[in-house]
């Protein structure tokens, strides 16, 4: 910690110079770009160097300040376009900024925020965008940002989706998306309404066995569609086809006209469902179920196989990395447990997508427990870990807290932040201090119990560089 409290006094040093902002910005290094005052930055003009100020490491409230010099067509061009811009320099997008920026800049500023889920925009940073024209950009917001007037656009426009992307690693997302299309249609039940199957399209490949069979019938044009039903689903399509209330009617008049208007539907059926067409040729039906066998063998067997490439120290190096492996199932398939305890630090450094650190914090877990030298390299994978996980850590020194609340590595949920502080509280003689206070900044600080708060000294708030420092001095005092 004094290493950083000395680089922060070196930043303080170089603004005393000249306080030019240009000149701040360039003589600064990159990574401790984060550290200038915030009253240093306010003399942005047009004639900026865009490429530096691009490379630099930038908290949100910074680049607020400058975000709509730098956000316009002129700037963005210098290096090479939106998507080019870090996500650094992408978090300062407000709705103030870019009030003067045309609408088709703002378009891009969001799509470029959204690309590999680098930056997350809250509802104040799109409220700028008029609803009536951007609909069009829904289906590349989250849901929150949807108003709910608009939430059945929003639904319509992902009926055509490929909802079999969602992996077992990804299942919670999916069941949230179908959570949010029950609100927004009013689905109270398993009984869905042809409108309602009309607006969730593909979705229906998600849905259960019961909502199959309650449903409106125009739901098997749907299933039609889906890449592959479960066991589940299938026998529930049947139960819907024979109780005789699609229009294939009874199954008394059932036919090998039939099994062809079905599509791919019988491929899925039981051996049983073929004895409802005593007409229809032997070799035909014999036919059928031999494909049936066929089409799930080679659906479960291709599942986990790794077809892009081991990931191995090689490719983990590679500047490319880890952007090969956009399919996240074999990005899950291709990487061992191994090669994650071996290189734990390099691939946090470059892997920012949270599903993707989920992935690799589990197969950190699954090799053994965590050494606190390896809880201090998790980077921006600690904060997608779960309680259960922080609660085997080793959070023993400060350096170990310090690399855990790293706020260039993500914002924490205040439940998994209070879980790391009282986790190191924990240890004999560790309190929250100066370098604590330090380590934490305010944000984190404000998760812990007023108990908590009232063992911090008032000599160590005043030596502490926290954003809140009078918020918690009040609660203190209190």
């Amino acid at each position: 910690l004094s290493i950083n409290y000395q680089l922060l006094l070196m930043v303080f040093k170089i603004v005393k110079i000249n306080e030019n902002s240009e000149v701040i910005v360039d003589n600064v290094p990159d990574d401790l770009a984060s550290e200038i005052p915030r009253a240093s930055l306010l003399g942005f003009s047009g004639t900026s160097n865009f490429l530096k100020i691009n490379k630099k490491k930038w908290k949100r409230q910074q680049v607020e300040l400058f975000f709509g010099v730098v956000a316009v067509e002129n700037a963005t061009s210098a290096v090479g376009g939106t998507a080019n811009l870090s996500s650094s320099v992408l978090q300062g997008f407000t709705c103030t900024a870019v009030r003067t920026i045309q609408e088709v800049q703002i378009k891009r500023l969001i799509k470029a925020c959204r690309r590999k889920n680098k930056v997350t925009l809250v509802e104040t940073q799109v409220r700028v965008l008029d609803e009536d024209k951007d609909e069009d950009l829904f289906g590349k917001l989250p849901y929150s940002l949807v108003p709910q007037s608009k939430c059945r656009s929003y639904f319509e426009q992902l009926s055509d989706a490929d909802f079999s992307v969602f992996s077992n690693v990804l299942s919670y997302k999916r069941t949230a998306l179908f959570d949010n299309a029950r609100s927004c249609l009013g689905i109270t039940n398993t009984s869905l309404t042809e409108d309602n199957i009309s607006v969730l399209g593909n979705m229906c490949c998600t849905l259960d066995g019961a909502y199959i069979e309650n449903s409106d019938p125009s739901i098997l044009e749907k299933l039609n569609n889906c890449p592959e039903l479960s066991n589940a689903q299938a026998t529930a399509v049947e139960t819907l086809l024979v109780s005789g209330r699609t229009k294939y009617r009874a199954v008394s008049t059932w036919n090998e006209q039939t099994l062809r208007d079905l599509g791919m539907l019988p491929l899925y059926m039981t051996s049983t469902f073929y004895d409802h067409f005593p007409k229809v040729s032997d070799t035909l039906v014999s036919y059928l179920k031999s494909f049936v066998c066929i089409i799930k063998r080679v659906c479960s067997s291709s599942v986990l196989e790794c077809t892009v490439g081991v990931i191995t120290q090689v490719t983990i190096s590679d500047e490319t990395f880890p952007f090969d492996y956009d399919d996240i199932n074999q990005f899950d398939s291709c990487l061992s447990n191994t090669t994650v305890k071996n290189n734990l630090a390099a691939i946090t450094d470059k892997v920012d997508d949270k599903d993707y650190l989920r992935i690799v914090l589990r197969k950190l877990r699954e090799v053994a427990s965590i050494p606190e030298d390896q809880v201090q390299l998790l980077g921006p994978a600690a904060c997608v870990a779960t309680v259960e996980d922080i609660n085997v850590w080793t959070i023993t020194t400060i350096d170990t807290l310090s690399a855990l609340m790293d706020p260039s590595d993500g914002t924490w949920d205040p439940s998994l932040a209070k879980a790391v502080i009282t986790k190191y509280l924990s240890i004999d003689g560790n309190s929250l201090g100066t370098a604590e206070l330090n380590a934490l900044g305010g944000v984190n600080l404000c998760s812990l119990d007023v108990d908590v708060l009232k063992t911090i000294t008032e000599q160590s708030l005043k030596l502490s560089f926290t954003h809140v420092h009078y918020n918690l001095q009040i609660t203190v005092d209190t």
